[in-house]
Formats: C-alpha cells, sequence, structure tokens
C-alpha cells in the first residue's frame, strides 16, 4: 500500500503584519503484516517562509521514519509515525542548521473512493523537538493537528 498527504499553510497577523507561509509533502508506503495492520515508512519534506519588518526567513526540513496503522472494520483507524532528520534556516547571511524530529499519533476514517483507494482524514497529537548543530540548544512544542491524504492499495481490499 501507498500513500501521501499534503499541507499548506498561511498565516498574516493583523496586528504585526507578519506573515507566514509552508507547504509540505508527505508520502508514505508501507506492508499489510497481519490482517488490518500495516507498517513502513514515511518521507516529510517541508518548506516555509516568515516575513517580518521587510526581513524575511526561510527554512526547509526533509525527515524520514517508521509509521504503523492498525484498521478497524467500521473504517476507524490508528496512526503512528516516528520522523527525524535535519533542517535549515535562512535570513540574509545567517544560517541555521538543526536536527529535528517529530512523533504523531492519531486516529482517522478511511472513506472508500474506490475498490483500492481511500481518502483518510486524521486527527491528532504531535510532538517535535530540534537540536541546533552548533550551539546543542534545543526546542520542543507540541499540540493537535488535522492531516488529510490518500491510501491507495496494490490490490483490492474488498
Amino acid at each position: 500500500m501507498g500513500g501521501g498527504a499534503f499541507e499548506f499553510r498561511s498565516h498574516k497577523d493583523s496586528d504585526t503584519d507578519n506573515k507566514q507561509t509552508s507547504f509540505s509533502l508527505m508520502p508514505w508506503g508501507g506492508y499489510m503484516v497481519i490482517d488490518n495492520f500495516a507498517v513502513g515508512a514515511a518521507l516529510d519534506v517541508s518548506t516555509g517562509s516568515f516575513e517580518s519588518g521587510g526581513s524575511k526567513i526561510t527554512n526547509s526540513d526533509i525527515k524520514f521514519g517508521p509509521v504503523a496503522r492498525y484498521y478497524l472494520d467500521n473504517g476507524l483507524f490508528a496512526h503512528g509515525q516516528f520522523t527525524f532528520g535535519g533542517g535549515k534556516t535562512e535570513s540574509g547571511s545567517f544560517t541555521q542548521k538543526t536536527s529535528n524530529s517529530e512523533l504523531k499519533l492519531g486516529a482517522g476514517y478511511a472513506i472508500r473512493i474506490s475498490d483500492t483507494v481511500l481518502l483518510e482524514p486524521i486527527l491528532g497529537y504531535l510532538s517535535e523537538s530540534s537540536k541546533d548543530k552548533d550551539t546543542d540548544v534545543k526546542s520542543s512544542e507540541s499540540g493537535f493537528f488535522i492531516m488529510g491524504g490518500f491510501t491507495i492499495f496494490f490490490h483490492s481490499t474488498n
């Protein structure tokens, strides 16, 4: 099975005139190891920019790691993934390189489009952490996410 999700964010703060945009592409592939339980790998590629007071900051990162899903017979499923990798933030002559990791745990609903294609919205919890490669300064954040994507089975799921 294979699939993927994408995310686009755009935000403008009316009080400070700050603008932020980002785009993420998250393909994944897996194999049903037992009935209704799939394991595989996910790739998360993202890029974004932040504009404030005439200056612009751009960032990009790429993460890779394991993913697991368990499908219930009623269309509900549990989703878990842990990705890790690196990132880069640039502003003028300043460049910061980081190592990043992200844990996502959630629940979703598989909406059948055809025998082999599912539309899958997911709601869950995420925890992100990063470490500056030069200064070893660590930061982390957590919260909730809403994600949507498609899954394609390479054989019929009926």
